[in-house]
């Protein structure tokens, strides 16, 4: 079973998955203040300035605008079917879940971890239009993991490095403050579920003709 596959399924499991936002509630309850003001305390953005170039890598418009175009040159300039049916599956990976992880965002309203530093807000305010009520879940590390995920599909073989080079990006979001732990994690979780359901999607259509290797998941 390919890296990926394996994930899904384990982590879909009704026991693990309630266990999985469990931890998040608790996190939500317990533990996310702490953590936050712990990195506050730390300032690793000056520290370790090489946290904002890290954290820099999840920004979804360079996917957006990245992959839609390496698509274009596949179908057009190089027509080449194989690579243009896989930066089309990626570009889909990281815009779906992007899509969603923005609806969500701004239905719940949960203010950011510097509204806690400087105002003492936290929590859910439900529907908001301004980004410092946009916490959860973390964008990033939705763009990130959705992409990672797609790519461990693509590449099998490289997908635990894949997952945890995205994790690491994900990390840093916590560590730089910009987002508490509860958000991370919920995002993780929804960018696999996502991209899980895309796949599963593509696999009973027929449009997978270009990507054999994603017909079945062993």
């Amino acid at each position: 079973m390919k890296p990926f596959d394996r994930l899904l399924s384990t982590l879909t499991k009704p026991w693990v998955a309630a266990a999985y936002w469990g931890f998040i509630i608790l996190s939500f309850l317990y533990f996310d203040q702490p953590t936050a003001f712990f990195f506050y305390d730390l300032d690793l953005t000056a520290h370790w300035p090489f946290l904002k170039w890290i954290t820099n890598i999840g920004l979804g418009g360079i996917y957006f605008i990245s992959l839609f175009i390496l698509a274009l040159v596949f179908r057009y300039v190089y027509r080449q079917p194989h690579w243009e049916a896989q930066a089309w599956f990626l570009w889909l990976c990281v815009v779906i879940p992007s899509v969603i992880c923005l609806l969500i965002k701004a239905a719940l309203g949960r203010a950011r971890p510097e509204l806690l530093f400087y105002d003492g807000l936290y929590g859910f305010y439900g529907l908001k239009t301004h980004a410092s009520f946009w916490s959860f879940p973390s964008g990033h590390s939705t763009t990130i993991m959705a992409l990672v995920y797609g790519l461990s599909i693509l590449f099998p073989r490289y997908g635990y490095a894949f997952i945890a080079s995205g994790l690491t990006v994900a990390i840093s979001r916590i560590l730089l403050t910009n987002h508490y732990l509860s958000d991370v994690l919920a995002a993780s979780y929804l960018a696999l579920v996502e991209v899980g359901l895309l796949l599963c999607w593509l696999r009973h259509r027929n449009v997978l003709i270009h990507l054999p290797a994603l017909i079945k998941n062993r």
